[in-house]
């Protein structure tokens, strides 16, 4: 991994917030104060989990089209971290080029902290836009960590509009678990190294036509990020095989670190997906009924899920048949990139 070490006092970048500077990030010494603004931004704006700094690790050592020392920035006000941003791109497999901003500012920063960083970030995918070739139309996305009517305001006041919505959902029990039955011919086997790259590549395959996926997805650095993330736990995943073929998986997970924060024992049914050949056969319920049971055989009290509300396959439907509520919504915002537009 390569470590980014710019001097925090030569790389300060002033903005129009009295005292509030952006600089790089000293990758990655400073994985703690992303993971700490990160969550305390989110959990203000009523999220649903807590990201750890292993996790941090995993999934920006493995970025695509994403050059830490250019990409991300701290903000500092009179010295003190209160957000940063990571700007990255992609090409859909919809057709646009989508250069995305993830925005995380604490709920205390300084007010005008939101527009100066994201200032920052548009200017900066303006600048990787215009370097690349002009072949398909370029937009771009923003999400922000503390979503609130303030935040919503301000990303609005720029031209963004909502696009797509997610939903974080929960099962505040696990009892009454549905019996849920795979159809013939179809087994769950226990996971073995050897597998994982088939896994993988089935759930690429599963998620290849969703809105917001991406052509690099597939590439390499998204196998070496699956094949390394911390949460992988083998014994609770439920992949579903017809001979050689994965028709389906849920890949639980359990972050304990959560257990305070929200005051129960939460597990998570996530990467949830189905061959496209095996749709409307019941393997999903069946993996998620098996999964939660895994999951309080373990101890777990309740187990939450991310959803896209708009997914076409029907998955927001079939999770809250499964006893799943929902709890928190994330935006997903977007307007047109023009090369060489003025900045306000």
């Amino acid at each position: 991994m390569t470590t980014i070490e710019p001097s925090a006092t030569d790389l300060r970048t002033p903005t129009r917030v009295p005292a509030l500077f952006l600089r790089p990030v000293r990758w990655p010494e400073e994985v703690a104060t992303i993971t700490d603004i990160h969550n305390e931004s989110r959990l203000a704006a009523g999220g649903l989990s807590v990201r750890t700094a292993e996790g941090f690790l995993n999934a920006y050592g493995h970025a695509v089209n994403c050059d830490l020392s250019k990409d991300l920035r701290l903000a500092e006000a009179d010295g003190r971290p209160v957000g940063y941003a990571r700007v990255s791109w992609g090409d859909e497999v919809r057709g646009d080029r989508v250069h995305d901003q993830a925005i995380f500012v604490r709920p205390d920063a300084p007010a005008g902290t939101l527009d100066a960083v994201l200032y920052w970030a548009e200017g900066r995918c303006r600048e990787i836009a215009a370097s690349l070739p002009a072949d398909r139309p370029a937009v771009l996305g923003a999400f922000l960590g503390l979503e609130t009517v303030a935040t919503r305001a301000t990303l609005e006041e720029r031209g963004y509009r909502a696009v797509r919505y997610s939903f974080g959902m929960v099962r505040p029990t696990l009892d009454d678990i549905p019996d849920r039955r795979l159809p013939d011919g179809v087994e769950v086997r226990p996971v073995r190294s050897e597998h994982l790259r088939a896994i993988w590549a089935a759930e690429v395959a599963a998620f290849a036509g969703h809105w917001g996926t991406t052509v690099q997805d597939g590439g390499e650095a998204g196998w070496e990020e699956f094949r390394n993330d911390p949460l992988n736990d083998f014994p609770l995943w439920q992949v579903a095989w017809a001979g050689d073929t994965v028709v389906g998986m849920v890949r639980p997970f359990i972050r304990p670190e959560e257990f305070a924060v929200f005051g129960a024992r939460r597990g998570w049914t996530e990467s949830i997906s189905t061959h496209p050949d095996w749709r409307g056969r019941g393997i999903a319920k069946a993996l998620i009924a098996r999964a939660l049971a895994a999951l309080r055989e373990r101890g777990m009290t309740e187990a939450a899920l991310g959803v896209d509300a708009d997914n076409e396959t029907g998955a927001l439907a079939i999770y809250r048949s499964m006893g799943f509520v929902e709890r928190s919504r994330q935006t997903d915002y977007r307007k047109p990139l023009v090369v060489g537009e003025a900045e306000s």
